[in-house]
């Protein structure tokens, strides 16, 4: 019988997983200020367009353009504590399920979370976590 548990995805710090992960920090922040751009930009639209604006409106625009200001200062948070990070390191990259194949007999401990080891993408261990 196979049942689904969930698995800890772990990675260990090199130069490339360093790299691509504050990769990946800019493209998001990049994207956030963009939207920023793009929600202020609608807003002149429609203060333009209806001279008088409604509040609720200027208030949900401001509300979503604070959400992406902060998503850049996690993001910036995030590059410092990747700059900080000794190389060799092993940090959680996700969680994610498995399929486990049970048998009768077979030990099994759901409660406990197997972890995967990858390091510049290739499993370099398998820790069952019993």
């Amino acid at each position: 019988m196979q049942v689904t548990q969930k698995v800890i995805v772990k990675e260990i710090m090199t130069n490339s997983s360093k790299k691509r992960l504050k990769d990946s920090l800019t493209q998001k922040s990049e994207r956030a200020q963009k939207e920023i751009e793009q929600l202020i930009f609608q807003q002149k639209k429609l203060e333009k367009q209806f001279e008088q604006s409604s509040d609720a409106v200027k208030n949900r625009i401001n509300q979503e353009i604070n959400k992406r200001k902060q998503l850049m200062a996690q993001t910036e948070a995030q590059h410092k504590t990747i700059d900080e990070m000794p190389m060799g390191t092993e940090y959680t990259l996700r969680e994610t399920d498995m399929l486990v194949e049970l048998d009768q007999g077979s030990i099994w401990h759901p409660d406990q979370k197997p972890v995967i080891v990858l390091e510049d993408g290739m499993v370099k261990e398998i820790r069952q976590g019993w």
